[in-house]
């Protein structure tokens, strides 16, 4: 079993080219105190100096600049019971007087990166004090003995060149290995060369270590060999050395390959456990009923206001995709995969999952009012889509923010409804009126929204009860374009007309036609098509049933 995470430990399990203990409090043992979660404080978000760090915890301080404000962190953090103060080198002069242990940060490590990977490993020390010695965890010390074997740095990799492990010193290997620890992933530039020169297909054409250029310049050479499960590779194991692997290191090594698939498939099967465990939980809390309580505590998500986040590829929406096709399905299992990973450093407290077309995503904001839980939500929704390469061609929604976790359910239907606006057949007009404009992300709430919500409820409402679609004038309006040969001229005119808000002037430019063709056009709708204008009633009527013809898709988002 592993034990305890705490302060020193945590330093020592990412090495001196990350972390460095750079003071240590009055208090002795401080560096040894036990730590039971990671929070981020940047001074430069709304709301940073109300913010409360965990009891127990590191907090990583991004963006700190002198002495002054790390000083007042430190107090605050301390007040707060926090254990550790996490900061990016050089650190302010001077620092050796501050209330909790400062630990010095690479400066050019990604503090998303040092949030995930802590994470991490406090989750690993959850998991080891409930399951058998012989888990994921052991992977390290597998990795450390085969480091010790080759006399090399090594990491333990998954299919996709995510780091799964790795031994000691690799602090003494080149820039590119430092950044793949730190990073948990080797960068995609990397992978990109290791495809084209035809690295990846070598290795997984044979049994044996495969000497592996370096793949630029300022880098050093590699040693890997396929790690298989029968005929599949489920991983690999990367050893930096200057030569290939005499006969005897390299028979040793493929001795050792069954040893690490055995701990590769233990540990895949550990992550497809706990993600599926963390799926029905969330299920549970979407779908309401007296399970959600319970679930909800499970995940740490009982405390309000919660907000529902709703995603799904738009261009899937465009094109008339199969949303149930493998390529759709895979897309969707990326995105839910990777707001998984970035909810669990930027907001602990929200779990993803995905539901037929949708991937959905829970937050709590605990003491935050219903109106900055919403901003927040937004706003993680945009920072998630803008950064992650898998949040291309995706639209957010947030539904709620809901009071109690009683009232998910109905914010889970306000996220569907403007999830399908965003991704309906008139999401153009709403990305004209700023829900998403060009270049940014396409995100909305429900008050952004409201407007094409209300419309599509009303046309889900008028085809469930069987009423005609149109009525009255505009229905005669539609017979006398029939007669006149043009398709909708009588119809698109009063349309324009209503979205100049009556402005006649406004709407012939909007038609590209002379103001006279307007006016003409205009006379023909009150006398051949019967509208009254002055009569508030009948325009409303007729407004909406020419809004309600352009309705979204008759079927709305969402899978639960």
């Amino acid at each position: 079993m592993q034990g305890e995470l705490t302060v020193r430990g945590l330093v020592e399990q990412l090495g001196s080219a990350v972390l460095r203990l750079a003071a240590e409090s009055g208090r002795p043992g401080s560096e040894d105190r036990v730590l039971g979660s990671v929070s981020i404080h940047d001074p430069g978000a709304e709301g940073a100096a109300e913010e409360v760090p965990g009891a127990g915890g590191v907090v990583l301080g991004v963006g700190l600049r002198d002495h002054a404000e790390l000083r007042a962190l430190a107090e605050r953090a301390a007040a707060a019971g926090v254990h550790a103060l996490a900061v990016k080198g050089p650190l302010p002069d001077p620092w050796e007087d501050c209330p909790l242990p400062v630990i010095e940060v690479n400066p050019g490590a990604s503090w998303l990166h040092i949030a995930t990977t802590v994470r991490e490993l406090l989750l690993d020390r959850a998991r080891s004090r409930v399951e058998p010695a012989a888990g994921p965890g052991d992977l390290f010390g597998l990795a450390q003995a085969i480091g010790s074997l080759l006399g090399a740095p090594v990491t333990i990799e998954d299919p996709s060149s995510a780091v799964l492990a790795w031994s000691s010193g690799q602090d003494g290997t080149d820039p590119g290995r430092i950044e793949t620890v730190l990073g948990r992933a080797v960068k995609r530039e990397r992978l990109e060369v290791l495809n084209a020169r035809g690295d990846f297909a070598r290795l997984r054409a044979s049994e044996d270590p495969v000497f592996i250029e370096p793949v630029a310049p300022g880098m050093l050479p590699r040693v890997a060999i396929a790690i298989r499960a029968g005929s599949e590779v489920i991983g690999y194991v990367w050893a930096v050395a200057s030569a290939p692997l005499p006969p005897e290191l390299s028979a040793r090594l493929r001795e050792l390959t069954p040893m690490v698939a055995l701990h590769l498939m233990g540990a895949r099967a550990d992550r497809i456990r706990q993600r599926e465990y963390r799926r029905e939980l969330a299920a549970a809390v979407l779908g309401g009923g007296a399970a959600a309580a319970d679930a909800a505590a499970r995940l740490r998500l009982d405390a309000g206001p919660l907000c529902v986040l709703a995603a799904a590829p738009r261009w899937e929406a465009e094109a008339g995709a199969d949303p149930a096709a493998a390529a759709s399905a895979a897309r969707r299992q990326r995105f839910e995969d990777e707001l998984d990973r970035y909810l669990s450093a930027m907001h602990p407290s929200g779990v993803a999952l995905s539901a037929g077309a949708t991937v959905y995503a829970v937050l709590a904001w605990p003491q935050r009012t219903p109106e900055e839980a919403e901003a927040r939500s937004r706003a993680l929704a945009a920072d998630f889509l803008e950064r992650s390469p898998a949040g291309r061609g995706f639209a957010a929604a947030v539904g709620g923010p809901a009071a109690a976790v009683g009232r998910i359910p109905t914010a889970l239907r306000q996220a569907d409804a403007v999830l399908r606006v965003l991704c309906g057949a008139d999401a153009p007009e709403w990305e004209a009126r700023g829900l998403a404009a060009d270049g940014e992300p396409v995100v909305a709430t429900v008050p952004e929204a409201m407007l094409p919500v209300l419309l599509n409820g009303l046309a889900d409402r008028v085809r469930e009860l069987g009423l005609p679609a149109e009525s009255g004038p505009v229905r005669r309006l539609r017979e006398l374009d029939g007669r006149d040969g043009r398709r909708g001229v009588l119809g698109e005119t009063l349309a324009a007309y209503f979205a100049a808000g009556g402005n006649t002037e406004a709407a012939a430019e909007r038609l590209r036609i002379h103001v006279n063709t307007m006016r003409y056009r205009l006379r023909r709708i009150r006398e051949a098509g019967g509208l009254d204008f002055a009569d508030a009633d009948a325009m409303l009527l007729a407004q909406l049933q020419l809004r309600m013809g352009r309705a979204a898709s008759p079927e709305p988002f969402g899978g639960l």
